[in-house]
């Protein structure tokens, strides 16, 4: 036994040795290996990352990733890099079982020995076929049918013979009311009044529709509807996104897709104008207005957010946003990696990336400001503005008219002031520092007292602090104190040198003093201030504040640090008797970005001052002989007697502001794209970590499609160029299938954002091919394509279809009738806006903020407005102009499925639950159309019977009368309601009580229940 064992072993060994050192034969061992292991998902059926691994001559041309073998390069291979990788997401074969250690050391002694693999072994396949979707639109004759009769244009030829190829019949056609109804919906995204439906339905005109049809187009609604679908594309919002979520400015972006929809700009300079609008020739206002689509990204503007982290993050948003809305494509895949599916690779991702990798941050010029969320331009002054300037300046040329006229009045009797003014001051009062005694500080802030009896405070700066100062004088009656706040050459701040005295920043809130005699034992008494004088207050913190009892007022010196400033408060009486008085001066401080805190030196006046105290600098020039007067000083003195004159004052103080006015008027800006000069490095981003940047890459379009012409700029303008190419084999297909699922509910390709591999196929091929050429044989107009769709007999059908069609087609892909959908959130709204006769039909301008449940903002975002809701028009706007805030958006909206838009959405879910009927019935807005709607039919006609009132109603809402079926119990609510009023007669008089003693319109309503 142990001989045989022996002789075994060694037998093995042998063999074992003599495979090692034979050539590995493809055929017996290398082929069954990738024919297990690899050719399920890189065979003839599927080819995953274009690579086919049963077929020699595409194995060494390679499929996205290049070349899969090197011969002789086992370590250089990239098909012997993955079966060894160590990393679970690129080891291949991918959630599989690895590649025993046999069978890895197999391939690499046949990659070694030069990877022979014999011709004529193995699929004789030496490329893969494209997929339908990258190889152009061709051109096909119409095919044919047998019912030609029902053909009114050539996308029925296309359906038709689909049908008769399934041996299915087209519905007939939609009744009138219902079809003129669909188109208005469908192209104004607004029903139609029921005089224009009665009349259609009665004119026997042939070309009675088509006329609608192009009247529509027409229509300035025609923008609005169809800018909706285009603004979820382009993820439009009127905020940043993200937790802060703030408010920006760019709904003048919204209103240029309005415009250039109505205006049926050609597709192509759609797109061009969008995505490059800024680098045109001569780039007109709008032109760069439209590069806002770029700047519709999500902006963190969190604290501690990394802005080039932020940066790469929107330029990757809109490298993704580009793919979808114009390749139908799913490129953001490659951020990380190669396609799995589709024959694009991670070098094609950031090719794509380089073309939007030029937009500076921090930089301004031209008209153009940027900041952290990146450039904004300013916007000329609308027509309302420029009417609001000239009015201001009007008024401020007539105020300047008095002004002048005042001044010669004043100026004549300045020099007797003057006069009067130096006498005064022989006998003025002096002021007397007051020396303290004792300091406290609610903060804990250190305190140094003075020569000059001035306290310096020091420490570590609170953000607010209380100063208890007591002092102790024998002068006697005090009728004003002044508090200097000074500066000092420790304090910081800026200032010419090194050295130079510093003042930090304050607010001054509260100043209130208490007096008591010492020794005689009293209470100590708060002494009345009835007024206050400064040298500086800023806005509304008026030095009067700071003794008003207010905590929310007081003195502040913005704008006016570092040097020193004093505020002089009155006393009601005189205080202070014979002896010695204790006085406790109370000083509330709020602070700003100093560390130190300050230096203050507290005076107190004796005698009867002067009605207006004069500031220290108006009395040294009075003192002054005027022959020794600058002119600075002359006019500082005319400027003070001037503002003693309180209509002067005034006046004066209002051409201020309205110069100011002038000045700072607000002009609108909104984002846009701007290219810097000089290109910024591309690389590749190791596993689309913009940490982990590896090869460099130039832009440069995907080679699976046509060719990036040498002619093109290598920026946005050539990228838009190539897109809008008519070689292009995706953006026609891609924009018309968008479309199309607009007017039937479904694309041509179902997956309307997938037009690659895993994607539906077309139902219709040479349909989506046809429309593709149409739109670009027609200058890309987006009206041809329109009404080429809804004059179509497939588009007219009824929505009823027989059992067969039913059954076969339950999803209506083979379009054996009409479409029948629900219609989107923002259209819900407008209608019931339209039936109850609220709606305002204004085109463009800022967000508006229609009712919304209480406390949907409350804790969203920060640094941002309440929500305000409209009032007068503005509150009846149709949907596509309420404010859309992507952390709260419109309840309503959102519970009818509107996206939040922080990325690109192609189509829209369709759901039904609890919450749209509760938001239709409950919702402040529809309770308010709702209340519209009755006074509507109530004024109608008041001569009306119940039933010729629920007709009208209900030709209002639908379009059409009543079937028996539907009028029976809309009837009887009436009359349950009729009866219920009239048996309580309390509940209805209560109803009119209760209405609003201005409207009438509620008070109608109710005594018309009454009756």
């Amino acid at each position: 036994f142990v001989l045989l064992s022996t002789l075994l072993t060694e037998s093995r060994a042998d063999e074992v040795k003599a495979q090692a050192s034979a050539k590995v034969d493809f055929q017996r061992q290398i082929q069954p290996l990738l024919q297990a292991r690899c050719v399920k998902c890189h065979g003839p059926r599927k080819q995953e990352g274009r690579l086919r691994l049963d077929a020699r001559a595409i194995v060494l041309k390679g499929g996205v990733s290049g070349r899969a073998i090197e011969a002789g390069k086992p370590g250089k291979s990239l098909l012997f890099q993955r079966v060894t990788s160590q990393d679970e997401a690129d080891r291949m074969p991918l959630e599989e079982p690895a590649l025993s250690r046999e069978e890895i050391d197999l391939l690499r002694r046949w990659i070694s020995e030069g990877a022979n693999w014999p011709a004529g072994v193995g699929a004789q396949v030496d490329s893969l076929a494209k997929h339908w979707a990258y190889q152009a639109p061709r051109i096909s004759k119409l095919p044919p049918v047998k019912n030609k009769d029902w053909v009114r244009n050539p996308v029925d030829r296309f359906v038709l013979s689909r049908l008769e190829k399934e041996q299915l019949t087209p519905s007939p056609v939609a009744q009138r009311r219902r079809l003129i109804r669909r188109v208005y919906l469908d192209l104004t995204g607004l029903p139609p009044a029921v005089e224009e439906v009665e009349r259609f339905a009665a004119d026997p005109d042939p070309h009675a529709y088509e006329k609608i049809v192009d009247r529509l187009l027409e229509s300035p609604r025609y923008g609005e509807k169809w800018a909706r679908s285009w603004l979820d594309l382009a993820r439009y919002a009127d905020s940043n996104g993200y937790q802060a979520d703030q408010y920006r400015n760019v709904w003048p972006y919204r209103d240029w897709v309005v415009r250039a929809i109505n205006a049926d700009m050609p597709f192509d300079q759609f797109t061009v104008e969008q995505l490059a609008g800024d680098l045109l020739p001569g780039a007109t206002i709008d032109q760069k207005i439209a590069t806002g689509f770029q700047r519709l990204t999500t902006c963190n503007v969190e604290a501690g957010v990394d802005p080039e982290e932020n940066r790469v993050n929107q330029i990757i948003d809109r490298v993704n946003t580009m793919g979808t809305v114009w390749l139908g494509t799913t490129v953001e895949c490659t951020q990380c990696h190669n396609h799995k599916y589709d024959p694009f690779s991670q070098r094609d991702f950031y090719q794509l990336f380089a073309f939007f990798n030029n937009t500076p941050l921090e930089v301004a010029g031209n008209g153009v400001s940027y900041n952290f969320v990146g450039p904004k331009m300013k916007l000329p002054l609308t027509e309302s503005q420029r009417l609001q300037r000239q009015q201001w300046q009007d008024e401020a040329d007539q105020l300047q008219v008095e002004i002048k006229r005042l001044q010669v009045a004043q100026a004549a009797k300045l020099k007797q002031w003057e006069v009067e003014q130096r006498e005064a001051l022989k006998h003025a009062p002096e002021w007397h520092a007051l020396v303290p005694v004792d300091f406290h500080s609610q903060g804990g802030a250190s305190h140094k007292v003075l020569p000059d009896h001035s306290i310096l405070v020091s420490g570590k700066r609170p953000e607010k602090d209380l100063y208890r100062v007591t002092y102790r004088t024998k002068l006697a009656g005090i009728t004003a104190f002044k508090l200097e706040t000074l500066t000092d050459p420790s304090l910081p701040g800026k200032g010419p040198g090194r050295h130079a005295e510093k003042n930090p920043n304050f607010v001054l809130y509260e100043f209130t003093v208490q007096s008591s005699v010492v020794g005689d034992g009293a209470a100590a008494r708060s002494v009345s201030l009835h007024g206050a004088k400064a040298d500086y207050s800023q806005g509304s913190f008026q030095v009067a504040g700071a003794i008003d009892g207010k905590p929310e007022t007081g003195w502040a010196i913005a704008s006016q640090f570092h040097k020193p400033h004093e505020a002089t408060f009155l006393t009601k009486t005189a205080i202070g008797k014979e002896g010695e008085t204790e006085f406790t001066i109370t000083m509330d401080q709020h602070y700003g970005g100093c560390r130190t805190i300050g230096r203050l030196r507290i005076s107190a006046m004796t005698g009867e001052p002067s009605s207006v105290v004069l500031p220290d600098a108006i009395v040294r020039i009075l003192k002054r002989p005027a022959a020794r007067r600058t002119a600075k000083q002359q006019q500082a003195l005319e400027t003070h007697f001037a503002s003693l004159d309180p209509k002067l004052k005034q006046l004066t103080k209002r051409h201020k502001q309205l110069l100011d006015q002038v000045k700072n008027q607000q002009q609108l800006t909104t984002l846009v794209m701007v290219e810097q000069e000089k290109s910024r490095m591309n690389r590749i981003f190791n596993r689309g970590n913009f940490k982990d940047p590896t090869e460099p890459v130039v832009a440069q379009t995907p080679k699976v499609l046509h060719e990036f012409s040498s002619g093109l700029p290598s920026n946005r303008l050539g990228l838009a160029r190539w897109l809008t190419s008519s070689e292009n084999p995706l953006t026609a297909r891609v924009t018309v299938n968008r479309w199309w699922a607009e007017f039937f509910g479904r694309g041509i390709v179902t997956t309307m954002e997938d037009f690659g591999t895993q994607g539906e196929r077309p139902s219709h091929p040479h349909l989506l091919d046809y429309l593709s050429r149409e739109l670009i044989s027609h200058g890309w107009s987006r009206k041809y394509v329109h009404k080429l769709i809804v004059m179509s007999a497939t588009y007219c059908q009824s929505t009823r279809a027989d059992h067969k069609a039913w059954q076969q087609d339950p999803t209506n892909e083979l379009l054996t009738r009409g479409p029948r959908f629900r219609l989107s959130a923002e259209a819900i709204r407008d209608n019931a806006l339209v039936v109850s006769g609220l709606m305002t039909h204004k085109l463009g301008g800022p967000p508006v903020y229609p009712p919304q449940p209480e406390g949907i903002w409350r804790h969203v975002g920060r640094n941002e407005p309440k929500f305000v809701t409209s009032v007068g028009p503005d509150r009846f706007r149709r949907g596509i102009y309420v404010v859309w805030r992507r952390s709260a958006p419109y309840p309503s909206f959102t519970n009818f499925d509107a996206p939040d838009r922080a990325v690109c959405i192609v189509s829209r879910s369709r759901t039904n639950t609890p919450l749209q009927a509760l938001t239709l019935l409950n919702d402040p807005a529809y309770v308010e159309m709702a209340q519209a709607f009755a006074r509507r039919i109530v004024r109608y006609d008041i001569q009306l019977n119940d039933r010729q009132r629920v007709e009208y109603a209900f030709q209002l809402a639908v379009s059409r009368k009543p079937q028996a079926d539907e009028l029976g119990p809309l009837l009887q609510v009436v009359q349950r309601e009729r009866k219920r009023f009239s048996r309580d007669k309390q509940a209805a008089r209560q109803l009119v009580g209760k209405a609003d003693r201005d409207s009438k319109d509620l008070v109608e309503l109710a005594s018309w229940f009454y009756v």
